[in-house]
């Protein structure tokens, strides 16, 4: 079994992480977990900010986000002078959309499984100057990454003045991996640019962005690379970057896309900053090789056992459109399940307000699912455990 020290992967890993020690978490996927060692790490940062701001902001700052820059751009493959931190993926959307010129006659293409905010991000665009939005439902099952290109370029030539894909690298509520270097050659093609929204595949997937063929790509770093909340990235083609502005313009405008995008006033830069611990904190890990050995065959065991408990399947897509480190499976519908987000959402909180388990319930294609997450402090224990909550829960209605 891997280790970090002297600690094995699974309940000893716990140490590493702050949860709460009664918590069942298996919802690593929405907000993440900041290790320890770089929560210290931050701390420290916010420290030295503070004991000299003057010489922090003027001198010291600017360095270490540099440094950064070039640890990020080297884990996800990209030229430094590409890629600038954001907030989080929503954010960096925000950013292109509001930033792309479009006309009445254009087209904003999306899916069912496009996340909420970044959905309403498109349709504000397409009000401005009366374009408007195509969604795209994905029907299940999926036979092939093949038939799933070939159902997009299809919605495209159907729906003429497609301007932009937004489209999922991992998609949020079904765990989906969208075959994006097949789907950026064919909607180029069509003379259509592709924004993916890469908010859960940092850490997740092996990175290459500036092979992926995308015209723009953004990704969170607090969901599986381990940094504080409030870290994330947008990467940008080298042909869109003097058309690249930050949401709020400053003292550096009209200079290059990396200084404007660092200069944003006087802001709290260290949760970028803490991308070299937490980069590391992954390495030492052993890298996404460890991870994926263990938190794979965890998640193929517990996807399976609860299949079997609640009698239901899992979500129907190629293995090769299977997240790593996510799996989706079907939940019986019932009172406390039923087909809406709502009800999802109210699941979730009762779950982890009165049983202390913390599980994703997503609702689409009409129908209610789970989504359950793994990461290096999980163990077969904790899925068990989740088993046993629903099976009495769902028995009482």
């Amino acid at each position: 079994m891997e280790t970090l020290g002297k600690r094995e992967f699974g309940e000893e890993m716990r140490g590493e992480f702050s949860l709460e020690e009664e918590m069942v978490f298996l919802n690593h996927g929405s907000y993440g977990a900041v290790p320890k060692i770089v929560q210290t790490e931050r701390v420290a940062l916010l420290e030295t900010m503070d004991r000299h701001p003057d010489r922090w902001f003027r001198n010291e700052v600017r360095p270490l986000y540099d440094e950064a820059v070039k640890e990020l751009a080297e884990f996800v493959g990209a030229d430094p002078d590409n890629i600038v931190f954001v907030t989080n993926a929503t954010a960096a959307v925000n950013t292109v959309l509001k930033n792309l010129k479009l006309e009445s006659k254009d087209k904003i293409l999306m899916t069912k499984h496009t996340y909420q905010a970044c959905a309403f991000a498109a349709e504000s665009a397409v009000k401005r100057v009366g374009a408007s939005t195509v969604v795209m439902e994905i029907s299940l099952p999926i036979e092939s990454e093949d038939t799933f290109v070939d159902q997009v370029v299809e919605i495209c030539k159907n729906n003429a003045g497609v301007r932009l894909a937004m489209l999922d690298h991992i998609s949020s509520p079904s765990a989906i991996v969208f075959p994006i270097g097949k789907l950026a050659r064919e909607l180029h093609k069509l003379d259509i640019l592709l924004l993916v929204d890469g908010a859960h595949a940092p850490g997740q997937l092996q990175l290459d962005v500036e092979d992926l063929g995308v015209d723009f790509y953004v990704g969170n770093l607090h969901k599986w690379c381990y940094a504080p909340r409030g870290c994330a990235f947008l990467w940008v083609s080298p042909e869109h970057r003097t058309s690249m502005e930050p949401l709020v313009t400053s003292h550096s405008y009209k200079e290059d896309m990396v200084e404007q995008f660092f200069m944003q006033g006087t802001i709290d830069h260290t949760p970028y900053l803490c991308v070299k611990p937490a980069l590391k904190f992954y390495k030492d890990l052993g890298g996404h090789a460890a991870l994926l050995g263990h938190i794979q065959p965890l998640l193929d065991w517990a996807q399976d056992m609860l299949c079997q408990a609640l009698g239901t399947t899992r979500l129907p897509v190629p293995q090769s459109m299977q997240a790593p480190f996510m799996r989706v499976l079907g939940l019986p519908v019932s009172e406390n399940t039923t087909r809406t987000r709502e009800s999802g959402i109210n699941l979730m909180k009762d779950l982890y307000t009165h049983h202390r388990v913390v599980v994703a319930v997503v609702a689409f294609s009409n129908q209610p699912w789970l989504r359950i997450s793994a990461n290096v402090y999980n163990c077969k224990e904790d899925y068990i455990c989740l088993k046993d909550t629903l099976v009495k829960l769902l028995k009482k209605v």
